[in-house]
């Protein structure tokens, strides 16, 4: 079938850009030795969607399992029951088959969960297993947990789909682009200006067969975009942000000022120089780098703390997710020491450095107060002035206000990670131009070869 549609659309390639033969062949060998290509990252966008599909269905069906019965072996054994079959019920009939059939001192409930986190890598399946695994060991309510487990995980599924659907619309308007951009080349081709035909010329059925190529790649690159592993985008973490931080807590300001002062007298001599041999341009262009120069620190101060402001909002929630989660057994301050193992790479260094307070002022409010106070987020100073209120007892509805305080701060995750979605998305709208440009270059060179040809005609060549 697909060869059937790769023929039909050389047959109108040829009729429209009026192909000569050989140009046709190779463009027709070309496009038939992309098939498997093109067909490959087509099987990877189904695999890809199916693994989150799989997903979906599998946490919903764990959470509610895990409700009835109390028990992880039995909550996977129910799983398996309902599961229809596929990848993922095969990779969980193999973690069951795993529980019951280790006998050794390893922790086989733990490793047996593990093989599913191998299999599909996605940080909420972990945090679901570790709090599973986690109330069998050590008791816990479970209802109230489940259900914030579960409001998070419909917000998730929201997003993912919701990406999928717009990234699907991109996907059908570059190549609606694709093929307006080879129509216009086409059209240029039929205007009865004085009976000139230039689509024998051989520089134009060449770059016809450049256009063609890029316009390939521009499909395969948009191709690219919908074959993604949207359970990667999961939870996202950057090891990066750790460093990030780390710099921006180590900043000297007197340091980048006198590295301001020097960068602005370099550039400030430049400009004398510039003005001294009368280039104005010049030297505005160079006025202004000097200004910048100059402020080079604040800038930089403030793009710096943007960035970890954007990184904590979406890191943030998760975690405050998962010490909720610990308090259904815990108290605060062992809730916050047991968090350090999944925290993410942005707060690790400040929630390391509340530990370290807490132990030394365990009913001070002031390590609460500290916890990323640089950075001033409102969320994340009510959030931390709740935990200080739950640590003390001094909240009759801890429950119900931590609850709420989740819902605000999944409303949060939810703008920051549709925000870094669309972010990653954003490329999709550069293919969508990008083959305005190819259209552009093949009109340019046409009209060339139409004005050479016709002076050539004329006697003036």
């Amino acid at each position: 079938m697909i060869y059937l549609v790769v023929l039909s659309a050389l047959y109108a390639l040829h009729l429209l850009l009026k192909l000569h033969w050989i140009t046709t062949v190779v463009i027709g060998t070309f496009l038939l030795l992309r098939i498997s290509g093109h067909r490959k990252w087509y099987k990877k966008k189904i695999v890809y969607e199916r693994k989150f599909e799989e997903v979906s269905e599998y946490l919903d069906m764990l959470l509610y399992a895990f409700v009835k019965e109390e028990k992880v072996e039995r909550a996977l054994v129910n799983v398996d029951a309902a599961m229809v079959d596929g990848p993922m019920r095969g990779v969980l009939q193999k973690a069951i088959d795993h529980m019951h059939m280790t006998f050794d001192e390893t922790d086989v409930m733990r490793d047996s969960l593990q093989m599913i986190e191998r299999e599909y890598a996605c940080s909420r399946i972990k945090n679901v297993h570790d709090f599973i695994v986690h109330v069998e060991i050590y008791g816990g309510a479970i209802e109230r947990p489940v259900e914030l487990l579960l409001a998070d995980k419909k917000r998730w599924e929201q997003r993912i789909c919701g990406s999928m659907k717009e990234r699907r619309k991109m996907f059908v308007d570059i190549v609606m682009s694709i093929a307006a951009s080879l129509l216009i080349c086409g059209m240029i081709l039929y205007l009865p200006v004085m009976e000139i035909d230039i689509s024998k010329n051989l520089i134009s059925q060449v770059l016809t067969i450049v256009v063609v190529i890029l316009d390939d790649l521009i499909f395969t690159r948009a191709q690219k975009y919908l074959a993604i592993d949207w359970l990667a985008l999961d939870g996202h973490t950057d090891e990066a942000d750790a460093k990030k931080i780390e710099e921006y807590y180590r900043y000297d300001e007197r340091k980048e000022k006198r590295l301001s002062v020097v960068l602005a007298v370099v550039t400030a001599a430049g400009a004398a120089a510039a003005y001294y041999f009368g280039h104005q341009l010049m030297t505005a262009a160079a006025l202004l780098l000097v200004a910048l120069m100059a402020n080079q620190h604040r800038v930089g101060r403030a793009v710096a703390k943007k960035t970890l402001v954007r990184s904590i909002k979406c890191a943030f929630p998760g975690w405050l997710m998962d010490i909720v989660l610990l308090l259904q057994s815990e108290n605060v301050q062992v809730a916050l020491q047991k968090s350090q193992e999944h925290v993410p790479p942005v707060l690790r260094r400040d929630l390391d450095i509340l530990v370290g307070q807490l132990e030394m002022e365990p009913e001070s409010v002031l390590p609460y107060h500290r916890f990323l106070k640089s950075f001033q987020i409102p969320e994340v100073h009510s959030a931390m002035s709740m935990l200080f209120s739950v640590s003390m007892g001094n909240s009759g509805r801890a429950d119900r206000q931590i609850g709420e305080l989740i819902d605000r701060n999944l409303e949060m995750l939810d703008v920051a990670e549709k925000g870094r979605l669309k972010n990653l998305s954003s490329g999709m709208y550069l293919l969508f131009l990008a083959p305005v440009l190819t259209a552009s270059l093949k009109l340019l060179v046409d009209m060339a070869v139409f004005m050479m040809t016709f002076l050539s005609g004329a006697g003036l060549g």
